[in-house]
């Protein structure tokens, strides 16, 4: 396969299995997902987006001891049943026992967590979120910046309720969480992050 590292995610036509999906050798470190029997790269990892996932996994994992709830980071597999499809979300926070148990894949998250890239930020925005949003599990979902000291959020507070929007600017801002409760805060997801420039990406002219 063509390596696309650093190009925008791209789907691939040919049709896979699952099987042969979750028997594949990613190529030259290359990561994808499975979007029903279409593969799509992903973008390489900057040493910011590496440090900032760390620090979101400590930052929730110190909070959370005690709860019952696991944090997840490392190319755990996001299964969506109903769409024949696996993901590869930057961390993964659950609650339910049988996600607990499991061995390689979690189908009912409480929350979701994507470091944006200039390389998949749309993707992550659009089309993820079009399909995150109907997991019933889901109560928050969070995009963080490389370039900024923003995150994102889109929150709700049970499965029949609409989701809200709320953006956390500053190192001084305190993310709130619900069931289980607890606190995070941008001064500790950011710790020790310079932050990029974000670079522009030009379309493609015939």
């Amino acid at each position: 396969m063509e390596n696309l590292v650093n190009e925008p995610a791209v789907a691939y036509p040919s049709h896979y299995s699952l099987e042969e999906y979750l028997n594949m050798q990613w190529e030259n470190g290359n990561k994808y997902e499975f979007w029903d029997g279409e593969l799509v790269s992903m973008a390489g990892t900057t040493l910011n987006h590496n440090k900032i996932v760390g620090n979101l996994y400590s930052s929730i994992r110190n909070a959370i001891k005690g709860k019952g709830c696991g944090t997840f980071i490392l190319d755990i597999l996001l299964g969506i049943k109903k769409r024949n499809s696996y993901f590869l979300p930057d961390l993964v926070f659950t609650c339910n026992e049988n996600d607990l148990n499991a061995k390689r894949f979690i189908f009912n998250p409480t929350i979701i967590v994507e470091v944006l890239s200039d390389g998949t930020e749309l993707y992550d925005r659009t089309k993820k979120w079009e399909i995150y949003r109907r997991i019933p599990s889901l109560r928050y979902y969070l995009l963080v910046s490389q370039h900024e000291y923003l995150i994102d959020m889109y929150h709700r507070a049970n499965e029949q309720s609409l989701y809200y929007f709320q953006a956390f600017e500053g190192t001084e801002s305190i993310i709130s969480f619900k069931d289980p409760e607890f606190e995070i805060s941008l001064g500790d997801i950011y710790e020790g992050i310079q932050l990029d420039e974000k670079e522009t990406i030009m379309p493609d002219v015939m």
